[in-house]
């Protein structure tokens, strides 16, 4: 009824304004019968399409944000060759500029402190803004992948076929994993077995591909005990001799 008056208001009003306007009477009448349809298509026009639209717009929206809030716990812990998995692709492509300058800057100064002729009764690098920046660098990367002393014993070296080129910030090379395949074995759950290709550019731009071998343990779902490298093809042996060369 509200809309049928308002209607009404406006077109009482339109009639008024058509009125003063000086037109011939066929050009009023073409001007009112044009009113007149429009009139009558927004008094028919259909409310429930409005109405399916809006509530359309709000299913999406609630989509969207839930999707958007969805969490790594929510999405639960990854499988135990998840984990594997994530810790290789890290070790075994070339890392990004980042790990570059967090180990370059550890290693200066690591110079620097030890150049001196002090006798330290403590680690002179514990505490350092570098030191620190490593070790946040290696938990972001490695921590949620390993148990508690997993980590803790894997930290200690845990990239060393790129620490030998960051250590002189050395970064013309490049080093992808072509191929990697984990086994699970048949009598120990736990155990896992696994071989990847990789694929090395020196810094002259010569290519070739090594294999290599390993074995991790995972005592609990996605969270690795220990991981260990048998280097086939001397892959590490190459990295350290063009990177001291």
């Amino acid at each position: 009824m509200a809309l049928s008056m308002n209607l009404s208001k406006n077109q009482d009003q339109l009639f008024k304004e058509l009125n003063n306007i000086e037109r011939s009477e066929e050009m009023k009448k073409a001007t009112y019968l044009k009113l007149q349809n429009r009139i009558q298509k927004k008094r028919s026009y259909p409310v429930m399409p409005a109405v399916i639209s809006v509530a359309l717009i709000a299913v999406t929206c609630f989509l969207v944000f839930s999707f958007l809030n969805i969490t790594p716990e929510t999405a639960g812990p990854p499988t135990d060759k998840e984990a594997i998995e994530a810790v290789l692709n890290t070790q075994l492509n070339k890392p990004e500029d980042e790990f570059f300058d967090v180990v370059y800057a550890k290693w200066q100064r690591m110079e620097e402190v030890y150049a001196s002729d002090t006798e330290f009764t403590s680690d002179p690098m514990e505490g350092t803004p570098e030191l620190l920046a490593y070790d946040e660098y290696i938990e972001k990367k490695f921590k949620p992948y390993f148990t508690g002393n997993g980590f803790e014993n894997f930290r200690v070296q845990p990239m060393d076929f790129h620490y030998f080129f960051a250590m002189d910030n050395q970064r013309n090379y490049e080093m992808e994993l072509l191929d990697l395949d984990i086994e699970q074995s048949e009598n120990t759950a736990a155990n896992y077995s696994f071989s990847a290709e990789v694929e090395y550019t020196d810094p002259a731009g010569e290519s070739d591909v090594y294999n290599l071998t390993g074995m991790a343990i995972v005592p609990e779902q996605g969270k690795i005990g220990s991981i260990q490298f048998t280097d086939v093809d001397g892959l590490q042996q190459k990295i350290s001799d063009d990177a001291n060369s």
